[in-house]
């Protein structure tokens, strides 16, 4: 039992941390932002402290008197309207976050990086912890913001920072509020709107097996190392994961027409001058429909052998995701 803190709680994979440094006995505290909706926390027995990534001095506070730290406070979009927020809060409130927690003798922290912040192995191969990034021609704010603040954090173990680093693959399950970008796929699914499939891959992993593994990286992981969170048997085509999709919500005609690259990157180009004029969020970006056409192959072999990652089939997720979103009115 320790006393932890838990930044991004509110959050899909943060809700789920939460859940189980409860279950487990943890004294539980939580930083959310002024006015935040605190909802998703609502039963928790959990201690509220306000704090905000763009103001360093609220953080001091909140990681006072706690053993641990979960960092997983972060901007996840593919746009916003302005474009250097994801580098203000991703990587200098990681930064900031980071400096407090060191200053306060936290004794370990876990934080929350990304697949974003290594490389795509291609087609036929799977990445690992040390496929070297190499994503500059999609490298979108948040996939960029994600591989500095990667690089950051683990530049600062260096300087004594006692952190271990996990990198969710895309998390799908229960209890995706927002939802987020990968929940929407499930969602656009659900209402028959994804007949259009293209040339590309995913990594889906159960979100309460990324969760498992914050709590067991914070165990065991060695400090210093980065551990891919995902599903080895996982790894597919953008067009046999919607099909999955499809088969277990009972929609039919899901993926059956292949949109060529060119189309998707035009459509892209539109999207976003649109934007420009609406200030509203395109429904993709050209970086973005560029790293969707990747093909995201990840092997999570390290953390499933020292951490023992739990394995959950992503039929299970997939289908507790669907049911989720059915029964709060998503769909």
């Amino acid at each position: 039992m320790s006393k932890v803190l838990i930044t991004g709680a509110t959050g899909f994979i943060g809700n789920h941390v939460t859940r189980l440094c409860l279950e487990r006995g943890d004294e539980v505290r939580v930083m959310v932002m002024p006015g935040e909706d605190r909802s998703p926390l609502d039963g928790m027995d959990v201690e509220f402290v306000e704090g905000n990534l763009l103001d360093p001095d609220s953080l001091p506070k909140a990681v006072k008197g706690v053993e641990k730290l979960y960092h997983l406070a972060a901007l996840f979009a593919i746009w916003t309207k302005d474009p250097d927020l994801h580098y203000k809060i991703n990587v200098e409130g990681a930064r900031s976050m980071m400096q407090a927690a060191k200053a306060a003798d936290v004794e370990k922290i876990v934080y929350t990086s990304s697949i974003a912040a290594i490389g795509v192995a291609g087609k036929d191969a799977m990445a690992t912890e040390q496929t070297p990034f190499r994503s500059w021609p999609f490298a979108s704010e948040y996939i960029m913001s994600k591989y500095i603040s990667h690089l950051l954090v683990k530049g600062m173990v260096n300087d004594g920072l006692p952190v271990t680093m996990v990198m969710p693959g895309l998390p799908f399950g229960p209890g995706d509020r927002a939802p987020t970008p990968t929940g929407t796929m499930i969602i656009g699914t659900m209402k028959g709107q994804m007949k259009n499939y293209w040339d590309g891959g995913v990594c889906p992993v159960d979100v309460r097996d990324v969760a498992a593994g914050h709590v067991l990286a914070m165990d065991k992981g060695r400090i210093g190392e980065s551990y891919i969170l995902a599903n080895r048997e996982a790894n597919m085509t953008n067009k046999e994961f919607l099909s999955l999709i499809g088969r277990i919500a009972g929609v039919d005609k899901v993926a059956t027409r292949e949109i060529s690259h060119k189309t998707m990157l035009r459509v892209a180009r539109i999207a976003e001058f649109i934007s420009k004029i609406t200030g509203k969020a395109p429904v993709t970006t050209y970086k973005n429909s560029l790293f969707v056409m990747q093909h995201c192959y990840v092997d999570p072999s390290k953390a499933i052998e020292e951490l023992g990652l739990p394995q959950t089939p992503i039929e299970t997720a997939v289908r507790d995701s669907v049911e989720w979103f059915r029964e709060n009115g998503y769909a």
